[in-house]
């Protein structure tokens, strides 16, 4: 899962959402011993879903039946596609307006901004500039993630043409991600219940 559904996931307390935005860029068990606990346990929550979601059926499956070089790239690529879906059906998966959750998130990483790595603060701000949240439907804004990604990686990939793989696999992409939202939204549930 990519940051839309990671942010869903953390549910509503603010440390847990910080966390699920920090959760790619804190690396080994000492750093997270440096931080708050609720924020430590955003970001073991943001693992977790990684984990829960990487050896998911539903995405694996899928990472199956792509040929090289997209099946190196599968689980990057179904992150992002998996974010499109979640924004296309939001209703399904919260009570909560996407507009008014997009706003919620942008004010918590505007006032939170000098806790975040540098290249987390430059995103947090451009996702607000550009409305990241609430454009998720969009296939411009979906394939400018992959150009980022692909920028980022820097080696020769197919990662900017990641959307290439939700038009050769439509179908397969919504079911895998209707097997496994449900699934994952309750494990994190559970997950943030057991600390309580």
């Amino acid at each position: 899962m990519n940051y839309l559904a990671h942010l869903l996931l953390a549910g509503e307390q603010p440390d847990h959402r910080l966390g699920a935005l920090l959760g790619d860029h804190l690396k080994g068990r000492q750093a997270l011993d440096a931080l708050r606990p609720e924020l430590a346990r955003g970001v073991r929550l943001h693992r977790k879903i990684d984990a829960w979601s990487d050896r998911h059926p539903a995405a694996t499956a899928i990472v199956r039946q792509l040929q090289p070089p997209w099946r190196r790239y599968g689980g990057i690529i179904l992150d992002v596609l998996f974010d499109h879906q979640l924004s296309l059906r939001w209703a399904d998966y919260s009570s909560q307006p996407l507009d008014g959750f997009a706003l919620e998130v942008d004010r918590l990483f505007a006032a939170h901004r000098g806790e975040l790595p540098p290249r987390l603060q430059r995103f947090t701000h451009w996702a607000a500039e550009v409305s990241l949240w609430t454009d998720m439907h969009r296939r411009d804004t979906i394939e400018r993630i992959f150009q980022l990604i692909a920028h980022r990686h820097g080696r020769s990939s197919p990662l900017a043409e990641g959307l290439k793989i939700l038009d050769a696999y439509p179908a397969a992409v919504e079911q895998a991600f209707d097997r496994l939202m449900p699934d994952l939204m309750v494990r994190a549930e559970h997950f943030l219940r057991q600390a309580e």
